[in-house]
């Protein structure tokens, strides 16, 4: 053993800004050689999958006891309605009622017969079209509340 030195103390040579550069370097070449295989290659979807639909407009279920309180459960009622028509579970509505989007391929499908293929459906109690409601005739004119 040599005096005045621990073993365990080695002497280290500073290394030099050369060698913290290639370092450095190396880091940034395997990280950017890990990020860059890490992303997913994207494929085409099938042919016939959900980017060929489109959303005929949405819908008010009501269905039969008992009761359906989870969006799972409306979906699972709603898959096995036969048709040309496909039905979404948006959200709960107050009441009991679901709102539902039906969604379809075929271009001459209307909502109408959406809302009475759903009517015809098993345990459903009530499907209306969700529609945005528009006064039949202007607001009377008024010294209050004049016309613009």
């Amino acid at each position: 053993m040599t005096t005045g030195q621990l073993p365990s103390s080695h002497r280290r040579t500073p290394r030099g800004p050369r060698t913290a550069l290639a370092i450095a370097l190396a880091l940034t070449a395997l990280t950017a050689m890990s990020g860059c295989a890490s992303e997913s290659k994207s494929f085409a979807p099938p042919r016939g999958s959900i980017t060929n639909d489109r959303a005929i407009g949405d819908i008010l279920v009501k269905f039969t006891p008992p009761d359906v309180n989870v969006s799972e459960d409306a979906g699972k009622l709603l898959a096995g309605i036969e048709g040309p028509v496909r039905y979404v579970v948006k959200r709960p509505m107050s009441g009991g009622v679901w709102l539902v989007t039906a969604i379809t391929a075929s271009a001459d499908v209307t909502l109408n017969q959406a809302v009475e293929t759903l009517r015809a459906a098993p345990r459903v109690e009530s499907a209306t079209p969700d529609r945005t409601l528009k006064p039949h005739h202007g607001m009377p004119p008024s010294r209050d509340m004049p016309q613009s």
